[in-house]
């Protein structure tokens, strides 16, 4: 069931358990392709993975169900922060912050961008 395996895909990924949630995340897009909350956390899980050529293509995918909305954004920026691309990263969180002025989860990320 959808439901079941975004909510243990949560559930896994607030546990540090990514290999496991990507499983889940990756089972309840099978179910729903049309699924963002499953494409997000199952990009979120390539990333913390290593992914990124996998993450790549499921961002792709996740703008095309959902638009680039400036939380979809802010995870690509992550992203290519993990991937040491700090100045992609920047320009993409950048977006976010623009998009979504004083969002506490995309402050964080660009502060942490300015302290690596």
């Amino acid at each position: 069931m959808s439901r079941s395996d975004l909510d243990q895909g949560k559930l896994q990924f607030m546990n540090g358990n990514y290999g496991l949630a990507e499983k889940h995340f990756r089972e309840a897009v099978e179910l729903r392709r049309d699924n963002a909350e499953a494409l997000m956390g199952l990009a979120a899980c390539y990333d913390r993975l290593g992914r990124f050529d996998l993450a790549d293509r499921t961002y792709s995918q996740l703008l095309k169900v959902a638009g680039r909305q400036p939380r979809i954004v802010n995870n690509m920026g992550y992203s290519h922060y993990l991937r040491g691309e700090k100045a992609k990263a920047r320009t993409l969180l950048l977006e976010a912050r623009a998009a979504l002025p004083g969002d506490n989860t995309i402050e964080a990320n660009l502060a942490l961008l300015d302290r690596s």
